[in-house]
């Protein structure tokens, strides 16, 4: 009981984990691309410049969204560690059965 516990707190962490994560990379990706907006509207001789400038960062901010996504997904598929392994012998003890 209490392993089912953890592993369901352990998915609710990393859900909540990768939410965080991802929210705050597109809050990052909104606010680059609203003053690159503002940028273009003052001066809108350098929105070719403005643009350049943004998609470096963008996909910066863009790659640690993913990581962190990709971090909460492993976090969330580990199997807790008071958990049977599947390939281990006393698994595979419980599945057999005599017969004579």
């Amino acid at each position: 009981m209490n392993s089912d516990l953890y592993l369901g707190l352990g998915y609710l962490g990393a859900g909540l984990g990768a939410a965080i994560a991802l929210f705050g990379a597109a809050a990052g990706i909104a606010r680059l691309a609203s003053a690159a907006l503002e940028g273009t509207a003052r001066q809108p001789e350098a929105a070719g410049t403005l643009r350049t400038s943004m998609i470096i960062p963008a996909a910066l901010i863009e790659g640690l969204g993913f990581f962190a996504l990709v971090v909460c997904l492993l976090l969330a598929l580990k199997a807790p560690a008071g958990a049977p392994q599947s390939d281990s012998a006393e698994a595979h003890a419980h599945l057999t059965v005599t017969t004579h």
